[in-house]
Order: C-alpha cells, then sequence, then structure tokens
C-alpha cells in the first residue's frame, strides 16, 4: 500500500484553480486525501513514484510543486486567500490562530519563514489580499460599507476606511463612485 504524500503547490488561488489541479491528479491516478489552497495530500498509483509527472503537468497550468519550507508558505498563503474571499469565514476566529492551527507549527516561526520567502509579512501579504477584495466589492456590489467591512474581518466601519483611504488614497465612498476596477491576478500580489 502506497503511503500519501503532501505536496506543497504555488500559485493556487481559488476554486478553479482546485478543480484544475483535481483533474490533473486524478488522470495520473492519485488518490486524492485532501485538497486546499497550496496544498494537497494525495495517495500515488505506485510505490516510490516520481513526482515529475505530476509537477510537469502543474507547471502546463501555472502551478509549481515545492517541498521545502517555500511549501508552508504556499499553504500560508492559501489559508489567507480563502479566509479573505469566502464570505462565510468565521471573523471570531483570529487568522494567526487558523494559520498555526492548520500547519501545526508556531505563529512566530511561521512569520520569519514566511517573511524570509516573501520578503514581507504575513500581515502585509493578508494587508494586499484584504484591499484587493474591497476594490472589488466596492466597484461589483452595492453593499454598505459597513457590510464589506465585516465581510473583510475589520471589525468597525472606521477601520475599514481608514485602511482603505491608507491603501489607496480614497475613501470607499468616493472609490465607489469613481467605479473604476481593474482585477489582478491574486497571485501577482
Amino acid at each position: 500500500m502506497c503511503k500519501p504524500h503532501t505536496v506543497y503547490i504555488e500559485n493556487m488561488v481559488c476554486d478553479r484553480c482546485k478543480m484544475a489541479v483535481r483533474q490533473v491528479v486524478t488522470n495520473l491516478g492519485w488518490r486524492i486525501e485532501s485538497l486546499e489552497l497550496g496544498r494537497l495530500t494525495a495517495v500515488p498509483p505506485e510505490p516510490g513514484p516520481s513526482l515529475e509527472p505530476l509537477s510537469r503537468q502543474l507547471s502546463g497550468l501555472g502551478f509549481s510543486l515545492r517541498r521545502d519550507a517555500g511549501g508552508v508558505v504556499s499553504r500560508i498563503k492559501g489559508i489567507i486567500i480563502a479566509y479573505v474571499y469566502d464570505d462565510l469565514a468565521d471573523s471570531t476566529v483570529p487568522l494567526s490562530d487558523l494559520i498555526t492551527k492548520d500547519i501545526g507549527q508556531s505563529y512566530p516561526h511561521l512569520s520569519r519563514v514566511f517573511r524570509r520567502e516573501e520578503g514581507r509579512t504575513i500581515a502585509d501579504y493578508y494587508r494586499v489580499q484584504r484591499m484587493e477584495r474591497a476594490r472589488q466589492l466596492l466597484v461589483t456590489t452595492d453593499e454598505q460599507i459597513a457590510l464589506i467591512a465585516y465581510r473583510l474581518h475589520y471589525g468597525t466601519g472606521g477601520r475599514f476606511t481608514t485602511a482603505f483611504k491608507e491603501a489607496t488614497g480614497l475613501c470607499p465612498r468616493e472609490f465607489r463612485e469613481r467605479g473604476v476596477y481593474q482585477p489582478r491576478p491574486l497571485d501577482e500580489l
């Protein structure tokens, strides 16, 4: 019986990415145990398989495999993206708790690894993802700004407005009125 392998996948940013990875892995005969943004655990079709065919096919779709510390960074990014873009995410659980529980390592250690690999902090990455989501919601919905603040885990509309103005130079209402939003790929933020 083959043992499951866990690999980390760079550039997974949405459910469509998960569908693409699922199709590649399944077509190669792997049995998926879990698939999340940035991480795959699956049983290969034969003992001691080479990851090269999987890596090659995923690379053709814009993904890349990592088994080193950078894989943890990919997983952290996946957790953050899911937290920001999942409208049903529990905002009462701090993001740091979700990350440490999922990865099973201390937050200070993960912070050091993330900063070393990415050249920025987890908080900086989280802030950039939230601002991109805020821009999207402001232009593509007519939701109240207070609701957008809640969805993005700001706690109050005032905190959101301050952070948004600091990041964009405009308050959320002004940004919405201009109605100009050019989406950016999440893996490039």
